[in-house]
């Protein structure tokens, strides 16, 4: 069920009807099963995986919060499913190469979510062994926290100490209504006006990528950050504002991060709560064993471990490589700081530069494999024609320039913060229209979220 189609609108409209008057000892019971109805959506037999992991979650941290010497039992248990459905193939393929020898193949598909609720499950271990609290973990909070369908898909990737202690208070906040109303439109239109069409063009210049032109290749290069950004962004906004509905507050996802001087400073500000995840759960433990005798070596390996994260392929490992070596050089050579210290003239040519290798990293992370890759960021320009522009890349590039002109306002209390400005009378109807329209248009070729693959 996709936030940008028809049938959602209807799924959720349906849904805050039945809440409000839903008994307030029964909510969390009845956001669970309709959070498990969201997800059946796509395919219901998954929906078993993910009530284990909800009724295992739960059973575990039971025993941790009673011992956490079973932690590390806890944790092993808890990446299972992800180890098994996404990255077995990819292992055994990997020895197979290397090896010589024959392994089987299971070419089972990635369940929806599985990353994200196994990394929410682990945060909730990890927090729970390091503060258990007063009482153990309870099974309808915990059930809530691992499969609340605004974020089950594609997060913000959530903390348990900063979503439980809201669940009592799940309500309809009349209060943040249109606030809300109007982060989820913005959402809306950046998947549906913006993203997607992008998308369009990106997907057939890397199907064509043998024959790209030069002007071609430069659009898919740019044009694939604007669309994964848009994309991204766009599900992190309305998944906050779904939550914000409902009385629950989502941490930020995303905090215009083209906006950035530098690569260790993007990462503070695109998808944040991984960022944060992988700091707290990765590189601090890391750091604290390593930095005596490597000092950078942690940072290439948070992020080398994030590349990893995001799919199972050595295109990915080898993207988030690099990202750790330009960061671990940016922080030994002082760069970081100075990009950050720096304004006018100056830090607009670094936010450039940051922009420009950003983007030219996507490519390896958008590419298949790396021939793939090579054909986009350096055959086009090489061998490809400079002569004559492509008219299918005018709207991307419309498109793409009016977001960067746009994008320091695209942070969620500023847009909050605007509706608030403009009265409810005039402004709801018109979100309503967008919203409806936008559905209307995105129902007629609907397209997934790019992250709903990781």
């Amino acid at each position: 069920m996709l936030f940008q189609l028809p049938s959602f609108l209807i799924f959720f409209v349906a849904f805050c009807a039945f809440f409000a008057i839903c008994p307030k000892r029964l909510r969390l019971v009845y956001v669970t099963l309709a959070s498990l109805f969201f997800y059946a959506w796509w395919y219901p037999p998954y929906l078993i995986l993910l009530v284990g992991m909800v009724v295992g979650c739960w059973l575990l941290l039971q025993l941790i919060w009673r011992d956490k010497g079973w932690l590390t039992v806890a944790l092993i248990l808890a990446f299972m499913p992800l180890v098994f459905f996404k990255y077995m193939d990819f292992l055994l393929e990997s020895v197979a190469a290397l090896t010589g020898l024959e392994t089987p193949h299971f070419g089972w598909t990635v369940p929806l979510a599985v990353s994200f609720v196994t990394f929410s499950v682990v945060s909730y271990m990890v927090d729970t062994a390091r503060q258990p609290g007063k009482t153990p973990p309870r099974f309808w909070s915990t059930a809530v926290y691992v499969t609340f369908f605004p974020h089950l898909i594609a997060g913000p990737i959530l903390r348990a100490h900063h979503i439980l202690p809201q669940l009592p208070q799940l309500r309809l906040d009349r209060a943040a209504f249109v606030s809300n109303l109007a982060l989820f439109t913005t959402g809306m239109l950046k998947k549906v006006l913006v993203a997607d069409p992008v998308g369009v063009f990106v997907d057939q210049a890397y199907a064509g990528h043998a024959t790209l032109s030069g002007w071609e290749a430069l659009v898919a290069i740019f044009g694939f950050s604007i669309q994964i950004y848009c994309d991204f962004s766009a599900y992190s906004d309305m998944a906050i504002a779904l939550a914000g509905m409902l009385g629950i507050n989502f941490p930020e996802n995303f905090r215009s991060p083209y906006g950035s001087a530098s690569l260790s400073e993007i990462w503070r500000r695109w998808h944040m709560t991984l960022s944060f995840w992988l700091r707290d759960y990765v590189f601090k433990p890391l750091h604290h064993r390593l930095h005596k005798y490597a000092r950078q070596l942690s940072i290439i390996l948070t992020m080398t471990l994030s590349g990893l994260w995001h799919g199972a392929a050595w295109t990915f490992v080898l993207w988030g490589l690099i990202q750790g070596l330009i960061i671990s050089i940016e922080s030994a050579s002082g760069y970081s700081k100075y990009a950050n210290k720096v304004r006018g003239w100056q830090r607009a040519f670094c936010i450039g530069l940051t922009f420009l290798v950003w983007s030219f990293l996507t490519v390896i992370f958008r590419a298949p494999n790396l021939s793939v890759a090579y054909d986009v960021a350096i055959g086009g320009f090489v061998h490809g024609d400079w002569i004559t522009w492509p008219a299918a890349a005018t709207m991307p590039v419309i498109w793409g320039a009016i977001l960067l002109v746009l994008h320091p306002f695209d942070q969620i209390e500023k847009i909050r913060t605007a509706a608030t400005r403009i009265p409810a009378q005039l402004l709801v109807p018109v979100l309503f229209m967008l919203i409806v329209g936008s559905s209307i248009l995105a129902s007629q070729q609907p397209q997934n979220f790019y992250y709903f693959d990781f």
